[in-house]
């Protein structure tokens, strides 16, 4: 169980909301990312691209304690905070279109958590965590037209028809799967309403 007081230091809107149910899924969609990174084999290094400010890295630190965790953002302000919070985390300024000053030695788990939605040319990314050589990786996204639609109902984003102003890409099991396909063997795809969770290697 994530303790609200976890929540409170996050600025993100998506973590820092207060509603119940918003927090009882972002929970479930949590016990349902770590589901699938402890099933999927042992954990010693850890690489989060498009971090923010730490909110799942921080959560796995307790799992994993004696794993390595590094990660990667374009925000430098986001970075400072998770320097901040979380001193074990090697957090480094940068983008998801070129992770070789942070790739280093190939790591067991790389995160790609709620990025791609947010980025022009999501292939790139995915082409840069492929040259990473990761283990194996987990991606996720918002799961469309159920995103928008919870955002609908909670009176979010209704001029936009629900969709979030950052998020210029959108996602169905289908369309991830293609682009995931390209680079990695898809191991397992799951929802957790309103996202999906990718395991690939």
């Amino acid at each position: 169980m994530i303790a609200d007081s976890y929540f409170d230091g996050f600025r993100t809107p998506k973590y820092a909301a207060r509603g119940r149910v918003r927090r009882w899924l972002i929970r479930r969609f949590v016990r349902s990312l770590f589901d699938l990174i402890e099933a999927s084999g042992p954990v010693s290094s850890v690489l989060e691209v498009g971090m923010g400010e730490g909110f799942v890295s921080g959560l796995l630190l307790d799992r994993f304690p004696c794993a390595r965790f590094s990660g990667v953002d374009a925000s430098g302000e986001d970075i400072a905070r998770v320097r901040s919070r979380f001193p074990r985390i090697a957090a480094t300024v940068g983008t998801a279109y070129d992770l070789s000053d942070v790739a280093g030695a190939p790591h067991d788990l790389i995160l790609c958590i709620e990025v791609l939605e947010h980025l022009d040319a999501p292939e790139r990314a995915l082409d840069s965590i492929a040259n990473a050589r990761p283990r194996r990786a987990v991606v996720t996204v918002p799961h469309e037209p159920f995103f928008r639609l919870s955002n609908l109902a909670a009176g979010k984003n209704v001029r936009r028809l629900g969709n979030d102003p950052e998020h210029i890409q959108q996602f169905r099991p289908r369309s991830l799967r293609t682009l995931l396909e390209r680079r990695f063997e898809v191991v397992a795809l799951r929802g957790s309403y309103p996202w999906l969770l990718a395991l690939v290697r």
